[in-house]
């Protein structure tokens, strides 16, 4: 009997050091495939940031398959990287499984939002950004999106409160980071464009000078400070502002030729005629777009 009971023990130790061994090794094979998940959107990562999108979409598509309930941030991420692909609609595809999987996280919205954005579905977009604000009113940067739509839709008022609500968050941050600085200075440029579509000149020139201390080169602030420069009378630092934005590096063509017409016309109203002629050259030269051929040709003779 005693040898039974002994025998009997021997195998419920294996049994248990067997089970032991098992839990370890599935424990070792789901950590195993934790890292290998994160090196993959490390990777997939690492390919959007670098403009090989379609590489990355490619592994955020494998990594979706292996784990679809779980994937929401997966999709977020797919989503940007077809907006590098200017292929909308694949942007809302993939951001609204975002907010289908966990719709909750605010991330999913803000996302789908600027999907429907580019595809010209303010309305929608703003209903969406609006869900994102309701789940994390703290974020910044849906606020500045939803001003984007606002302004879109042509309410301008409530556009300039929701750039103001994302100014007063980004300020409260008291962070130096120069993302936070290009967030403010984008949330005062907002403000500013509604300002001068409102023909509120001098609040423009106020909230564009607001962005140009948070980035000094910004290509948007100065176009904007020298058009409220301009219509404020003052013409000779309206030449100051477009001539500062010529001296930007990157400048598309288009942005060089629509900054040599309105430095132009600025020349024309300070009756520097010489100048304004070389710079409707320029226009000429620079663009294809036959209102800024029109304008340039007429040179001075348009004020």
């Amino acid at each position: 009997m005693k040898s039974n009971l002994s025998r009997l023990w021997k195998a419920s130790v294996c049994l248990i050091f067997l089970g032991g061994i098992i839990g370890i090794s599935l424990s070792l094979k789901t950590r195993y495939a934790q890292w290998q998940e994160l090196q993959d959107l490390s990777q997939a990562n690492d390919l959007a940031s670098q403009g090989q999108h379609g590489e990355a979409i490619a592994v955020y598509n494998r990594l979706i398959q292996a784990n679809p309930q779980q994937s929401h941030l997966i999709w977020i991420n797919r989503g940007y990287t077809w907006l590098g692909l200017e292929q909308y609609e694949e942007v809302l595809h993939s951001c609204s499984a975002a907010t289908v999987i966990r719709p909750q996280n605010p991330l999913g919205w803000n996302c789908r939002g600027e999907a429907l954005h580019y595809l010209g579905r303010n309305q929608r977009a703003l209903q969406a950004l609006d869900k994102a604000i309701a789940i994390n009113p703290r974020n910044p940067t849906f606020w500045l999106n939803q001003s984007s739509v606002l302004r879109e839709l042509n309410k301008h008022r409530q556009a300039i409160a929701a750039s103001k609500e994302a100014s007063k968050l980004l300020l409260e941050s008291q962070s130096p980071d120069s993302e936070v600085k290009s967030q403010l200075a984008l949330a005062f440029n907002h403000q500013g464009q509604v300002w001068l579509e409102l023909g509120q000149n001098k609040r423009a020139l106020e909230a564009f000078e607001q962005s140009l201390e948070q980035v000094a080169d910004s290509l948007p602030a100065l176009q904007g400070a020298g058009m409220a420069s301009y219509q404020l009378g003052d013409y000779d630092g309206a030449v100051k502002l477009f001539t500062e934005a010529l001296q930007q590096d990157n400048l598309t063509v288009e942005q060089q030729a629509i900054n040599w017409l309105y430095q132009g016309i600025s020349f024309c109203a300070v009756n520097q005629v010489n100048e304004a002629s070389q710079a409707f050259k320029q226009v000429l030269r620079l663009s294809t777009n036959p209102q800024y051929q029109k304008l340039a040709q007429a040179g001075c003779g348009i004020q």
